[in-house]
């Protein structure tokens, strides 16, 4: 009797706690649950991060999906909430390979997909770590961005660049609407380096054009690299810039001021304000900002200006600022000492700020965009110590200091409550305020940067260190 007790007891806690879970039979039957996934087969390469993409469904609701490559560590389980059920989901997963694998090594991505009804579906997909992520590099010979062709000289464009591509070039196109430009060369046996040389003849009427340079690389997952170029075709200079850098330097690297945009203009009469650093400066002056051709002007032997990439550098005899005219028409210029007569601002680097503006000392800070530490509030400019521009021991009406910029930089250089300030507009130009509205934005390379603010020139050099 007491035997059949015990049993009825036995059996009677086993239902009540059988009764009391909730697990998956409490779901009825259903199909197995369905997986698309985005593509069989993966590249990814070492220390890249990579995405599983799949599409899951299930007739009555989805449990879990499991993600895992054993050899790289990855064991990941998504779990969905079953109040309300999940039908649908869209799978977006990243993993970043581990920077010791090799990029000749594969793997078997394991995907599990599991429903509410306890079923279960396998995926595999192939990754491999030998993927070719880089566009194709394009390089410009000619014309460079910004290129000036003087029509009244020649009306012929000569296009010149080259391609290069790790996995090999499909195709190469080049195109200009305005100009009804538009070949595409497609590359047999998929060449990595391709050199693209051809004249186009331009209209005799002034106009700026885009010519488009767009290269396509052969790769199974395919990278395209384009390239926009600003061409100006005219009858006269637009604007000469003064260049004191030695031939064959890039004059891109830069974030402002090289080469010096001019002062004046009238006509072709450019008029540029200039500093020579020491004495026997060389310079040059430019048809374009971005490089020395086409458009150079220096000496022949004979001490004559010329317009050829070959001639020699303008000498400046003596260190001092000159007022420099030049006609790039009827190459003739001069060049004229001077002693400026602006006003000095003195012992900035010891500013003082003071509600008393009697007590007051100058400072000279930035306020901007784009410069580490900057905001656009001249309270952060004072107190931002680091961002104080200090004066030149070896010229009065230079302010230097060094910024580290993180991108396009746009600035004003100013003390509290910006008095003084110098507004960076286009162009280089540092104008003191009041003066042109609108400060200008800069594209620059993140890095440490030298900053020299010509109070006399109103130009602003903010050159790479």
């Amino acid at each position: 009797m007491k035997k059949n007790v015990f049993l009825f007891f036995l059996a009677f806690f086993a239902l009540l706690f059988t009764g009391c879970q909730n697990n998956e039979a409490d779901f009825p039957s259903s199909d197995d649950p369905t997986i698309v996934v985005a593509t069989t087969e993966i590249y990814g390469a070492p220390t890249r991060k990579f995405e599983i993409k799949a599409a899951l469904a299930d007739d009555l609701g989805l449990k879990s999906v499991q993600i895992q490559i054993p050899e790289l560590s990855l064991d990941k389980v998504i779990t969905f909430a079953t109040e309300p059920l999940l039908k649908t989901y869209d799978l977006s997963y990243f993993f970043e390979v581990p920077a010791d694998r090799g990029t000749s090594e594969t793997f078997k991505i394991k995907l599990a997909i599991t429903d509410v009804s306890g079923n279960t579906v396998n995926k595999e997909i192939d990754l491999r770590l030998d993927g070719d992520f880089a566009a194709p590099a394009i390089s410009m010979m000619s014309p460079k961005e910004g290129a000036v062709i003087l029509l009244s000289t020649s009306n012929i464009m000569p296009v010149n660049f080259v391609v290069n591509d790790d996995s090999g070039i499909d195709y190469v196109q080049i195109k200009c609407d305005a100009l009804h430009i538009d070949e595409t060369i497609k590359l047999e046996g998929s060449p990595q380096t391709y050199t693209f040389s051809k004249e186009y003849v331009l209209p005799l009427t002034a106009a700026n054009y885009v010519l488009t340079i767009t290269a396509l690389d052969k790769f199974k997952i395919p990278n395209s690299g384009s390239l926009n170029i600003n061409i100006v075709a005219t009858n006269e200079y637009p604007a000469l810039y003064l260049c004191d850098q030695p031939k064959g330097t890039n004059l891109v690297s830069d974030a402002v001021g090289v080469p010096m945009y001019f002062h004046e203009k009238s006509g072709q009469d450019f008029e540029f304000k200039y500093y020579a650093d020491k004495d026997n400066k060389e310079i040059y002056f430019l048809g374009q900002e971005s490089d020395f051709g086409p458009h150079c002007f220096g000496l022949d032997g004979s001490g004559n200006i010329i317009d050829d990439l070959a001639s020699a550098p303008i000498i400046l005899p003596t260190k001092g600022y000159y007022l420099i005219k030049v006609n790039p028409n009827t190459l003739k210029y001069t060049a004229t000492k001077y002693t400026p007569t602006s006003k000095v601002w003195a012992d900035v680097a010891n500013g003082l700020w003071h509600d008393v503006e009697a007590q007051r000392r100058p400072f000279v800070s930035v306020c901007g965009g784009g410069i580490q530490g900057a905001t656009w509030d001249t309270w952060d400019a004072w107190v931002q110590t680091g961002l104080h521009l200090a004066n030149n021991p070896n010229n009065p009406y230079q302010l230097v200091g060094e910024y580290t910029l993180t991108g396009t930089m746009e600035a004003t250089f100013t003390g509290q409550w910006w008095s003084p300030s110098w507004r960076l507009i286009k162009n280089g130009i540092a104008t003191m305020s009041p003066g042109e509205n609108g400060n200008a934005k800069y594209p620059a390379a993140p890095g440490v940067y030298k900053v020299v603010l010509d109070t006399e020139l109103e130009r602003a050099f903010i050159t790479k260190k």
